[in-house]
C-alpha cells in the first residue's frame, strides 16, 4: 500500500515538473516591427513613427495614407479572465475598416493551454473587414442580416465566452477611440463646415486678415536651417538674385476666400469638381526657391509641401486644376508661374476649423555624394466666423461588459441563486433531512448531478486555483472588482464560498459545489456498485498525505508572484479545465492524467481531494476559523463507536471520532448515521435497551393487575 502512495505521488510530482518546463514553448510577447505591421498593410511602402498625442503609426503607400497601426493596451485598459490585458495589434484603414489583427500578448488559460491558440485565431480574423462603426454582436447562431448592414454578428467560442467578450471589446473600443481622432465620421467633436457666405476683399485685405498666409523665408533662414550658407550649393539651385522666399497658400472651400481669389466661375468649377469629403488649397511662391520640385508631376502628391494638423501628416495631392483651363485669377491676386490646387481629403480626419501646418520639405544634392535636408513649417489658422460646426455627438455610453454577460445570462444565475438557497436550507435542516434516509440520498445525488452537468459542463463555474492569482496578483497591481464581475456564475459562487467559508469551513463547496469533487464521488458510487474492494491507507499515513496538497498550494503562490504564465501552467496540477471546462476534449497526456486520478478514486475515494487538491488546501487555510461546527458528536463517539470513522470515505473523521473540518467536505453522511437508529450503534444499543425495558413492563404489568 506504502508503495502504490509513493508511486503515485512521484508520479504527481513529475506531472508538475513536465508542465513547469514546457512554459518556454508558450506564445511569448510578439515584437511589433515593420514585417508585423506589413503583414496587416501589404502594399505599405512606408510605416511612420509611434505618433504622441494619439498612439499610432501611419501607414502610407509612396505619398497615400493608407491607415493606422495601434496597439490595443495603449488605448484601453480591460482585463481579461487572467487578470491581466490582451494585447493586440489592430490594423484599420481610413475608412474604418479593420485591415488585420495580430496577437501581441495575452495571458487566457483557455487559449494558452486549454483550446489552444487555433480557436482565438479564427474568432480574431472574423473582424477583418468589420467595421468599427457597425454593431458587432458575439453568437453562435445569428447570421449577418444583409437589410441591415450596420450590424455585425461573429461567431464566439464555446468555454471561453469571457474572453471573447473581452477580445471583442478591445477591437472595437480601442479602433473606435483612433477612428473618433482620426477618421472622419467618427469624430465626436464638433466638425467644421465653410458656411455660404461671400464677403468681397481684395488681395491685400485676405493678406491682411489671414486668410490667405504669406509665409517668408529670407536667405538666412534658410543657410541657418542647412547650416551652410547657399551659394556652396549648385549655382541653379538657389535665384540668389531674390533676398526671400515667400510662399503663399489659402484654405478655397470658403466662399470668402475662394471666390474672391479665383473669381465665381473657377470657384463654381473648382467646387464642382471637389468630391464630399475634399478640402482644397491654393499654394504659390515667388523668390529664390520653388515650393514645387523640379520632376513633379501635375496630379501627383507633392513631395515638398505637406500639412499636418494634431502632429498628423496629410498629403496634398495636385487637382491640376488648371491643366486645361487658364488661369482666371481675381481679387489682384499676382500671377505665378506655380500656381496649384491641391486637396486634402478629411476622411483622414483632417479638420479645416481647427489650427493647421504647412510644412516644407526640402532635399537637395549639394554635389554628386551629399545631399541636404531642411524641414520648416508654418502655422495656418482661420477665423471661426467662417465655419459652421456641427454639434458634438453625445453618445451614450456602452454598458461595462460585465453588464452586458449578467443580463444574458439571467436564467442561468436565477437558477444558480435558488440551488444556494436549497443547499443553504439543507445544512440549516440538515438533521430533519437526515432522519429520511431516502430521501436525503435523494436529494444528495439529484443536487450532485445539477452541480456536475449545470455548474460544471454547461456553465463553466468550476472554482479553480487559476481563479485565486489575479486576487493575490491585485496585492501588487491593485484591485479591479470590474474583472471578477466578468463571469457572474464564479462571481456568485466564489461570494458563497467565502461567506460559508467563515461559518461552516470548505465543506459546503468540496462536498456539494464542485462540479469535479461530485465527478469523483460519482466514480466512488461505480466502485462500490462494482464492489472494487477500497484500499485501506492507516490513519497515520493518510495524515501525512493530505499535506500533500497544502505544499502544492504553496508552491503555487509563490510561483505565481514570479510568473502568472508558470502558474497556470503548474495549475495543470488541477484536472478541472480538462475533465470539466474541456469535458475530456484535449490533447491525451492531459486526459491521461484527469481519467488517471479519477481511476484512482475507485480504489481510494476521492483520492485528489484527499491529497492533491490545492484549491481544497487553499480553501481550508482560508475556513480555518470558521464560527460554528454544525455536525454533532455523542460522547460515545469515538469511544467506544468508530462506525463514522471507518464509514467516512474521505477520512476526515479521526478514530477518536473528532472532524477534522479542513478536510470534510460535510456530505452529511455522518450525519444520516447520527439521525438513524438502525444504523448508528450508540442509538441502536439505546433503542435495544428500549425495547427490552418495553418487554419488561409489559410482561410485568399483568401481575399488577
Amino acid at each position: 500500500m506504502t508503495g502504490f502512495i509513493h508511486t503515485a505521488f512521484l508520479r504527481l510530482l513529475f506531472f508538475i515538473s513536465l508542465c513547469i518546463s514546457t512554459c518556454a514553448t508558450l506564445a511569448e510577447e510578439v515584437s511589433i516591427d515593420d514585417s508585423l505591421i506589413q503583414s496587416i498593410f501589404p502594399k505599405a511602402t512606408l510605416i511612420g513613427d509611434k505618433q504622441t498625442d494619439v498612439p499610432v503609426q501611419p501607414v502610407y503607400q509612396l505619398q497615400e495614407l493608407l491607415g493606422y497601426v495601434f496597439a490595443s493596451n495603449d488605448l484601453v485598459n480591460l482585463s481579461g479572465f487572467s487578470g491581466t490585458r490582451i494585447n493586440l495589434l489592430i490594423g484599420i484603414d481610413t475608412a474604418g475598416n479593420v485591415k488585420g489583427i495580430r496577437i501581441i500578448n495575452h495571458h487566457e488559460p483557455i487559449f494558452l493551454h486549454g483550446l489552444g491558440p487555433e480557436p482565438m485565431l479564427n474568432f480574431i480574423n472574423q473582424y477583418e473587414g468589420v467595421n468599427v462603426g457597425q454593431r458587432v454582436i458575439v453568437d453562435s447562431a445569428a447570421k449577418n442580416n444583409p437589410d441591415d448592414p450596420s450590424i455585425v454578428h461573429v461567431d464566439g467560442v464555446t468555454k471561453a465566452t469571457v474572453s471573447v467578450i473581452i477580445i471583442n471589446d478591445t477591437i472595437l473600443l480601442s479602433s473606435l477611440k483612433v477612428a473618433r481622432q482620426l477618421l472622419s465620421g467618427f469624430a465626436s467633436s464638433p466638425l467644421a463646415t465653410p458656411k455660404d457666405t461671400f464677403e468681397e476683399k481684395n488681395w491685400q485685405q485676405l493678406l491682411d486678415d489671414g486668410l490667405v498666409r504669406q509665409w517668408r523665408i529670407s536667405q538666412q533662414d534658410m543657410a541657418d536651417g542647412f547650416n551652410i550658407e547657399l551659394d556652396t550649393f549648385p549655382s541653379d539651385t538657389f535665384d540668389l538674385s531674390y533676398d526671400n522666399f515667400d510662399v503663399y497658400y489659402a484654405y478655397l472651400n470658403a466662399p470668402t476666400i475662394g471666390r474672391n481669389l479665383l473669381g465665381d466661375s473657377e470657384y463654381q468649377r473648382l467646387m464642382t469638381i471637389l468630391k464630399p469629403n475634399e478640402q482644397a488649397f491654393l499654394v504659390m511662391s515667388e523668390g529664390f526657391f520653388n515650393y514645387l520640385e523640379d520632376d513633379f508631376k501635375p496630379g501627383t502628391v507633392a513631395n515638398r509641401i505637406s500639412l499636418t494638423q494634431n502632429d498628423l501628416p496629410f498629403p496634398m495631392r495636385d487637382l491640376n486644376f488648371y491643366s486645361y483651363a487658364d488661369q482666371q485669377l481675381g481679387a489682384g491676386m499676382p500671377e505665378s508661374d506655380d500656381v496649384q490646387v491641391f486637396v486634402v481629403n478629411t476622411q483622414s480626419g483632417f479638420n479645416p476649423g481647427d489650427t493647421m501646418s504647412l510644412n516644407l520639405n526640402i532635399d537637395i544634392a549639394r554635389n554628386h555624394l551629399i545631399r541636404n535636408q531642411l524641414h520648416l513649417h508654418d502655422d495656418y489658422s482661420l477665423p471661426e466666423t467662417l465655419f459652421d460646426f456641427a454639434e458634438a455627438v453625445v453618445e451614450e455610453a456602452p454598458k461595462a461588459p460585465w453588464v452586458r454577460i449578467w443580463e444574458n445570462r439571467i436564467m442561468d444565475i436565477s437558477v444558480l441563486v435558488v440551488s444556494l438557497i436549497l443547499v443553504t436550507l439543507i445544512f440549516i435542516f440538515q438533521h430533519r433531512l437526515s432522519a429520511n434516509e431516502k430521501l436525503f440520498r435523494w436529494v444528495r445525488w439529484s443536487f450532485l448531478t445539477y452541480t456536475l452537468i449545470f455548474i460544471g459542463w454547461l456553465w463553466q463555474g468550476q472554482l479553480s486555483i487559476v481563479n485565486i492569482y489575479p486576487i493575490l496578483q491585485s496585492v501588487i497591481n491593485g484591485f479591479d472588482i470590474n474583472m471578477y464581475l466578468m463571469d457572474p456564475i464564479l462571481f456568485i459562487l466564489w461570494s458563497y464560498v467565502f461567506v460559508s467559508l467563515f461559518i461552516v469551513g470548505r465543506g459546503i463547496f468540496c462536498g456539494w459545489l464542485c462540479p469535479f469533487g461530485a465527478l469523483q464521488e460519482m466514480v466512488g458510487w461505480v466502485a462500490k456498485k462494482l464492489r472494487i474492494r477500497q484500499k485501506k491507507v492507516p490513519f497515520d499515513a493518510h495524515s501525512k498525505l493530505w499535506w500533500v496538497k497544502y505544499a502544492i498550494l504553496i508552491g503555487l503562490v509563490i510561483t505565481s508572484f514570479a510568473s502568472v504564465r508558470v502558474a497556470e501552467i503548474a495549475s495543470e496540477v488541477e484536472p478541472f479545465k480538462t475533465a470539466i471546462t474541456l469535458q475530456f476534449v484535449r490533447t491525451w497526456p492531459f486526459v491521461l492524467y484527469a481519467v488517471a486520478l479519477l481511476i484512482a478514486g475507485l480504489w481510494i475515494n476521492k483520492f485528489y481531494c484527499r491529497y492533491v487538491c490545492p484549491l481544497g488546501a487553499g480553501l481550508a487555510v482560508l475556513g480555518y476559523f470558521h464560527a460554528g461546527e454544525w455536525l454533532t458528536r455523542r460522547k460515545a463517539c469515538g469511544n467506544p463507536c468508530t462506525l463514522c470513522h471507518h464509514k467516512c470515505d474521505i477520512k476526515a473523521i479521526t478514530p477518536t471520532g473528532d472532524i477534522n473540518y479542513n478536510e470534510c467536505v460535510q456530505c452529511l453522511e455522518c450525519i444520516v448515521y447520527y439521525n438513524n437508529d438502525d444504523l448508528c450503534p450508540p442509538l441502536k444499543k439505546a433503542k435495544r435497551k428500549d425495547r427490552q425495558r418495553d418487554q419488561q413492563v409489559h410482561i410485568v404489568s399483568p401481575h399488577i393487575r
